[in-house]
């Protein structure tokens, strides 16, 4: 298993249809590409880095143990 923090890409798909995001802002405020939030929402990359798991949580307005799971 890869150490860090995997992410919860139905809880993420959730949060941003709920709240009526457009996913090119979310990756823009997130600091990511928006290829790198479709990845991510499409399982294509599963594992990111705790500051982008922070960033993301922000700008989803949740914690960030919703949208992911951490792993040793």
């Amino acid at each position: 298993m890869k150490p860090g923090y995997k992410l919860k890409t139905q809880e993420i798909i959730r949060l941003i249809q709920a709240q009526d995001l457009k996913k090119y802002w979310v990756a823009e405020v997130t600091g990511v590409h928006k290829t790198t939030l479709r990845r991510w929402l499409k399982g294509d990359i599963q594992w990111v880095k705790r500051s982008h798991l922070e960033s993301l949580a922000r700008v989803l307005t949740t914690e960030p143990q919703v949208i992911a799971d951490y792993s040793h």
